[in-house]
This record gives C-alpha cells, structure tokens and sequence, in this order.
C-alpha cells in the first residue's frame, strides 16, 4: 500500500477525534494510491530526499536558519508503542528537519517535541534504563543494507542480534530539559554492543555529534544536533577511518523516535514509558524492532543544491489555500517550476471520491477555484505531481 494512503488513513483517525468541521489538503507529485484496509500499516516506501547546503544552521535553538527552508517537516507520529493507540496532540507531537553539508560533511537535524510532561530523571547506572524516561533517538543504517546490528555476535538472527553492531547505530540522545526560554548543550548518547547478553556494552557515542543544544519554550523542546555518518567498519581503532564522505545521490535507512513518560504527572518517581513515537510506518510485528533490526529504518537520499534538485523544482510547500476558513469556496495557489500532470481528488471522511480532476501545469503558479456544495463535515483534497507531499487544514464553518 502506497505511503501517501497511509498518512490519508491517520489522519482520519487523527480528526475524527477532533469535533470541529476540517478540510485536508494534500499536494503529491504523481503517484499511485492504492486503497488496502486502514489498519494495514507497511513498511514506509517513500524515500525523503535530503538538499546539500551552503550555509550550515546556527545552534541556538531556533530553526529561523535560512538553510531550514530548504526542507520539509517531517512527522514523528506513528505510535510504535503501545501498539497502535491514539494519543491525543495535548499530550505529544513530533516533527523534524534534515539537510546535509558536503563542505562540513555532516547531517543536521532540527527536531520540534511538544510534550506536556517531560521526564529526564535519567542517571547511567543508578536509576530506570535511558528509554524509560523522556529521550530522542536517532536510527541511521549508512547503506541502507538493514539486518540485526546489536551485537558483535556470531549470527544475524533474532537470537544472536547481528555479527556487526556497527552495521546500523542506535543512537539513545538523553538530556535535562531546561526551564522555559532556556537552553542546554549538555548531552549523552548511549547505544547497545558488544558479542552478546552476557558481555553486553553501552558505549557512548557523544563524539558522532558535533554539536548539540536543546531549547525549552513552554511544553516545546527544540533540538539541534549535526551528526557524523560512519560505515560498518566502525571500531575504536578505526574511527576516522569509517568515516564517509557523504555524497549526492546517496541512500541512507534513517528513522527518528521519540520515548514519551508520562508517569511524574501521576508519581515523581516512577519511571516507565508510556509511549513510543517513530518517523516511520512499520508493521506492529515491528513496532519496537529498530534497536535491533536496521530492515525497516526510512529510505534517505541526498541530493545535490537545493536549488537545483527536481525536489526543490517540484516543491509546493507554499502551497496557500483562501479562504480560510471556508464556507462553498476556497482556492489554492501553489509557487512551482515543476511542469505535468496533476491530478487533484477529493475524498470524504470515509474514503469516498468526491471529486477528480486532471490538469497539465504549465506556468509557474498554478492556481485553482473549487465550488462544491458538500455537506458540512471533514474531507480530503489530493494532489498527484511526482512523490512530493504537503498538507494543509481548512476549517469550514456554516
């Protein structure tokens, strides 16, 4: 089943919980749909594609950096555990950036956590282990090659946990939230080694993060970070050796997730989490299988300027839609060079088409007025254009 029919899916889900009236708009750059059951999840398909940048971020916090535009949001949403409970937006949402420098030779990431409760109690050795509290985590399999990457074992099956620990990293990112308006550049990364259970490590992996800072706005947490990528050669002998030189068109496995303990509202020292958040749709025999299993991290590639990418030629994240709210009529323009065929759906909150519509792009902003008289209620607005998508709200009130 195609990603995009996934995220039309959950957001169903999402807004049925939600009393007001709702429109989705959604721009895709032509793909296929095909419509399966709403509860089968798959594994993602859909490849995020990554812009080189000239000028890297400044770590403050605040992801005003003009090399920020040049990528999308994307969602940290899907409920790895428990296994495929809502959670309402009060509670948590999560969302991040990834752009790349091949003068730096380094990603960078901004990620934005709202989180009503935060719970970073953590101490190595002493208390609960790191997922048990409040705590961001990084997956990157360098080559996308996937497998079991745990331990330095003697089989790559479920019970051995791999032959290569450094096929894939596991990076558990732990630090205090700091008080509103505040920041913190303190931090620990701990991952999973050595050849088994009975020897097993926790090395530290501060160094692969060059720089780092976490600002605290209310129940906002923003974190920078840049990371170096190393391939599965990677050993304390062989650190800069393993070092890649990331390149365009290169392919990454790449999933972010988010642990989420709500227990201190209830007890200031229980320690327990209550939620898993990931960046990828997995099925729920694989909801809590990345510290182990690099087979279903997202698919990455990098690409080159980002003002010479078909990605960035296809974009139609400015996309606006007016008015908003709506009542019988809104538009939608959307500032684009990308030329060809868009294909424009409408679905109702059960899935239904209520309306299609094919049209070939030729100008640079494209531009179109929908009249419709549908009852009062959620619907879907979809847009075909390549393997691009963005989605809006619109709220109409009768």
């Amino acid at each position: 089943m195609n990603q995009l029919y996934i995220c039309f899916i959950q957001c169903i889900k999402y807004l049925k919980m939600n009393r007001s009236i709702i429109f989705i708009v959604q721009i895709t750059v032509l793909s296929q749909i095909s419509f399966s059951a709403p509860d089968d999840f798959p594994v993602q398909d859909d490849t995020i594609y990554i812009p080189n940048i000239s000028s890297v971020p400044v770590f403050d916090g605040i992801t005003n950096d003009e090399c920020w535009t040049f990528a999308d949001w994307q969602t940290i949403d899907q409920v790895w555990i428990p296994y495929g409970e809502s959670v309402s937006p009060a509670d948590y949402s999560g969302k991040y950036k990834v752009v790349w420098s091949s003068e730096e030779n380094l990603l960078y990431f901004a990620v934005e956590i709202n989180d009503d409760v935060k719970s970073d109690a953590y101490i190595p050795g002493e208390t609960a282990e790191i997922y048990n509290f409040d705590m961001f985590e990084v997956f990157i399999d360098e080559d996308k090659s996937g497998g079991y990457h745990v331990f330095d074992g003697t089989a790559n099956n479920e019970t051995s946990l791999g032959v290569n620990a450094e096929n894939a990293f596991a990076y558990h990112i732990f630090t205090e939230f700091p008080g509103s308006g505040q920041t913190n550049t303190v931090f620990r990364v701990e991952d999973l080694g050595g050849t088994g259970w009975a020897n097993a490590e926790h090395p530290i992996y501060n160094d692969h993060f060059p720089e780092f800072i976490l600002r605290t706005e209310g129940t906002i947490s923003t974190w920078e970070f840049s990371l170096i990528v190393y391939d599965d050669t990677y050993s304390d002998d062989n650190i800069e050796g393993s070092r890649i030189t990331l390149t365009p068109n290169k392919i990454m496995g790449l999933s972010l997730a988010y642990n989420d303990d709500d227990e201190p509202e209830v007890d200031p020292v229980l320690t327990e989490r209550d939620n898993f958040f990931g960046s990828v749709a997995v099925s729920e025999a694989a909801y809590n299988d990345h510290w182990k299993n690099a087979d279903d991290f997202g698919p990455v590639k990098l690409t080159g300027s980002p003002l010479l990418t078909d990605q960035a030629e296809r974009n139609v994240s400015n996309l606006k839609i007016i008015p908003n709210p709506s009542e019988n009529f809104f538009q939608i323009i959307f500032n684009s060079r990308y030329t060809g065929m868009l294909k424009i759906k409408i679905f109702n909150e059960e899935g239904k088409e209520m309306y299609n519509m094919n049209e070939f792009k030729i100008t640079q902003v494209f531009d179109h007025d929908f009249s419709y008289h549908f009852l009062p209620g959620m619907y879907f607005l979809m847009v075909n254009a390549g393997d691009e998508s963005v989605t809006q709200k619109v709220l109409v009130s009768r």
